[in-house]
């Protein structure tokens, strides 16, 4: 299958939203925390915004159909000595899932990071049978494990 990945813009942001909330469904089995005009407008706000830290990566086949969706804020920290990516939601088409296009976008966002100074790339999976999954594609792409990640809602 080829594969074109191509760094979002503003004209994107209708199809990066719907792709998000996609991801969103699948993880909250239906019961997303956000709604999907919240998805929209908040997509289009960093879009419009153009906020150096949002980035967002778009995967399309041979015939230009969407497959794949990712988005990365830029972070500091001083551990990263620095700058570094967090990927903050990826997601591949189910039908086309183990047909290396999640490989594609993980490279593509680490060629985009190295171009932008960042030190690493960093993600947090999902639990269950899919976190599972998940942890060890990315463990095969070269990711390490570092632990869990809680949130505090504010």
């Amino acid at each position: 299958m080829n594969i074109e990945i191509v760094e979002a813009g503003p004209n994107d942001a209708d199809l990066v939203s719907i792709m998000v909330y996609q991801l969103l469904q699948e993880l909250y089995r239906g019961e997303s925390p956000v709604s999907d005009e919240e998805v929209y407008e908040t997509c289009h706000q960093l879009f419009d915004d153009e906020d150096p830290r949002f980035s967002a990566l778009l995967g399309f086949d041979e015939n230009r159909r969407p497959l794949a969706v990712m988005t990365i804020t830029e972070a500091v920290a001083l551990f990263a000595k620095g700058r570094y990516g967090l990927i903050t939601e990826f997601f591949v088409d189910p039908v086309h899932r183990s047909r290396g296009v999640g490989e594609k976008m993980i490279s593509h966002a680490s060629e985009m990071g190295r171009r932008r100074g960042w030190s690493c790339l960093e993600l947090n999976t999902p639990g269950g049978d899919e976190g599972t999954r998940a942890v060890n594609f990315y463990l095969r792409e070269g990711f390490r494990n570092i632990g869990p990640t809680l949130k505090l809602r504010l």
